[in-house]
């Protein structure tokens, strides 16, 4: 298998929710604002994951702006 054609791993809204420890709802809503990548199949939203990933790094906060006490 050449490196370009590497398998895709993708979660339903259900999977991603345990991973990232909210509700489905949450991820339901993030998506439909696009905050979050996604893709929709029929009715069903899907995630994949490296994409999901890059989002999450993306623009986070350092730990010391953190705390805004």
């Amino acid at each position: 298998m050449r490196s370009e054609e590497q398998a895709i791993e993708i979660f339903t809204a259900d999977q991603l929710a345990e991973l990232l420890g909210v509700n489905r709802k949450t991820i339901y809503e993030a998506a439909s604002r696009g905050e979050i990548p996604h893709r929709r199949l029929g009715r069903r939203l899907i995630f994949e994951r490296g994409s999901v990933l890059r989002w999450l790094r993306q623009d986070a906060p350092s730990e010391e702006n953190t705390d805004e006490r």
